[in-house]
């Protein structure tokens, strides 16, 4: 696709796209890890830490809420500190999706 033809798209449309997207980390904090869940809920084992800026991708379109936390999660692919691969549930609002 050529540059003129490509579109950049604000924050705030950024929010309505989800599967398949690169997005980062954004604790808000430096030194700040955000976890990264085995399920979508607060209450699922934290499988890995995440320091502010590093890139995901956010492999699924579906957000699902946790009332206990009052917060949406979402599934994401990154890759771990040993290079491989690995899948896990973040919240949404880290990387740049609605609360």
């Amino acid at each position: 696709m050529s540059e003129e033809m490509m579109q950049k798209l604000n924050p705030e449309d950024m929010a309505q796209v989800t599967g398949g997207v690169l997005r980062t980390v954004q604790t808000g904090i430096d030194g700040m890890n955000a976890a990264v869940r085995s399920g979508p809920a607060k209450s699922n084992k934290q499988i890995a830490s995440l320091p502010n800026g590093t890139v995901i991708d956010t492999i699924s379109d579906q957000l699902v809420y946790d009332p206990e936390a009052g917060r949406n999660f979402v599934e994401i692919t990154f890759t771990d500190k040993k290079g491989n691969t690995q899948t896990g549930w973040i919240a949404s609002s880290i990387v740049g999706l609605k609360r």
